[in-house]
């Protein structure tokens, strides 16, 4: 229990109403989860107005609600506020006792990359002997214990409760991913970043932000409001880099693959016998490590990661060891190898810049052709489609489009827009159920080829009209290349 007064005092602007002096017995924003006394957050959301279930919190024992829109509610107390979101960030982690200035807090944000470089900080780190914490887009995990994501990043109360949990289990060191909607949303908001890492802007998520601006800004909220001891991790070979140099009010470190000036930076790579031989210039001398993912983008990874873990305490020996161990994130450059005599690859890249990373990578790698398939995300950014069209014409001898979470969009629209930039249509076939589309590309692929699965990823499900289903692409790869014993008569297909 806690006083609401403790909690409604952090608050600067809020209109109070009724007893604040009660106690609260917890914070919700899903009304399904309250019990008695808790204090019910009204959210206004995208599709949903949380103001509509205050009567049924209510119903279930909420006895004060802050909400943004006043009302006629059977309530001890009420606190009106403009934010709902960010009155919650603030309550929310005074509730829990502010748990991440209790941890060293490192927070990744970009537009690719986050995912893998939050892993490798947590390979280094368990190497290093730390309890480690991530959050991020496949999964959450409290040092071995996994938790299912909703969201790349949790909405403040869950992510607050779960700083919380790591704080009770002594975890010492957290990744956090950081995304645009949770940086707009206060998401993020009152976590105490030791350092904060900028990966690359490229366009995606305009259905939200609108324009690139926009979106940059959104990115720069993480780099605005860290503490002046924290460090900012910036990748200076991005165009934009710049912005979000002069803006944090951290200090500044950065990282190139090739600029000499950046305070990381490679002096030599060489390809390895499954990645790259590097060899890293860094403020504590040059550390030398075997890489055992492919593609120039996972060079900028580990050196986004050597960056944030050396600027916040660890040894390059340590780092060396989590980077040399490290074997990739599911759904990030996956391969599924049953012994089959082409290779198959499995990525969550759905922008036109994360494509380009990966056919790039898949040319690199492939002594035969490239089979590509692909679809695009329904009820999001459309300007993207015939890009990515385009994209795959470029560098792929086989397109196979398909449906990739349609939503409520129909899905044969979504690939003639996608069709619009591609100029040789002769290369790609279109077939609209994705699990037909997989078994296509495997039967046609032959020894040396590699089939490219582009947008699950790590994703084990397929949004249609308002339905979820169970979609995992691996298991269709497996089941398929099992079943077949990988020899096909290709004449027939």
């Amino acid at each position: 229990m806690i006083k609401l007064k403790a909690l409604v005092d952090l608050l600067k602007e809020r209109e109070a109403y009724g007893d604040i002096n009660i106690d609260i017995n917890k914070l919700e924003y899903d009304s399904r989860k309250v019990e008695k006394s808790d204090l019910f957050f009204a959210i206004s959301g995208f599709e949903q107005d949380g103001h509509i279930f205050i009567n049924s919190a209510i119903e279930k024992g909420a006895s004060a609600c802050v909400l943004e829109k006043n009302g006629n509610y059977p309530l001890k107390a009420k606190i009106i506020v403009k934010n709902s979101r960010e009155a919650m960030a603030h309550m929310s982690a005074s509730y829990f006792g502010n748990p991440s200035t209790k941890m060293k807090v490192i927070g990744v944000t970009g537009t690719n990359g986050k995912t893998t470089v939050t892993h490798m900080l947590r390979s280094i780190w368990e190497k290093d002997d730390k309890k480690t914490g991530l959050i991020g887009t496949v999964a959450h995990y409290i040092i071995k214990r996994k938790i299912s994501a909703l969201n790349t990043t949790p909405e403040s109360l869950d992510l607050q409760k779960m700083f919380s949990e790591m704080v009770s289990e002594n975890v010492s060191c957290v990744a956090i991913e950081v995304s645009s909607h949770a940086l707009v949303l206060d998401r993020v908001k009152m976590v105490d970043f030791d350092a904060a890492v900028f990966t690359n802007l490229n366009p995606e998520h305009l259905d939200f932000h609108k324009n690139m601006e926009s979106y940059k800004e959104a990115k720069g909220i993480l780099f605005q409001n860290l503490k002046k001891e924290a460090y900012s991790v910036i990748n200076i070979d991005d165009p934009e880099w710049k912005y979000f140099y002069q803006i944090t009010r951290g200090k500044n470190v950065t990282y190139s693959f090739d600029n000499q000036k950046a305070d990381f930076h490679l002096k030599k790579y060489s390809p390895g016998a499954s990645g790259y031989k590097l060899e890293i210039s860094t403020p504590g001398g040059c550390m030398n490590l075997e890489l055992k993912l492919s593609g120039e983008v996972n060079i900028y990874n580990a050196l986004a990661s050597t960056a944030a873990a050396f600027v916040t305490g660890t040894g390059l020996e340590k780092i060396k060891e989590g980077l040399d161990n490290f074997k990739g994130v599911k759904g990030r450059l996956e391969q599924v190898d049953l012994g089959q005599d082409f290779k198959v690859i499995i990525d969550y890249a759905h922008t036109p810049f994360a494509f380009e990373n990966l056919l790039r990578t898949a040319k690199e790698i492939a002594k035969g052709r490239i089979i590509f398939l692909f679809g695009c995300g329904g009820d999001r950014d459309k300007s993207k489609r015939p890009i990515m069209g385009r994209i795959a014409d470029q560098f792929a001898d086989l397109v196979l489009l398909t449906t990739d979470n349609p939503r409520s969009e129909d899905p044969k629209k979504i690939i003639q827009q996608i069709l619009a930039g591609v100029v040789d249509k002769s290369r790609v076939k279109v077939i609209l159920d994705r699990k037909e589309a997989i078994v296509y590309a495997l039967r046609k692929a032959e020894k040396d080829d590699i089939v490219v699965l582009a947008g699950k990823g790590h994703e084990d499900y397929q949004l249609i009209g308002k339905e979820k289903f169970y979609f995992c692409e691996r298991e269709i790869i497996e089941k398929e290349l099992k079943s077949s014993g990988f020899v096909y008569d290709r004449t027939k297909i």
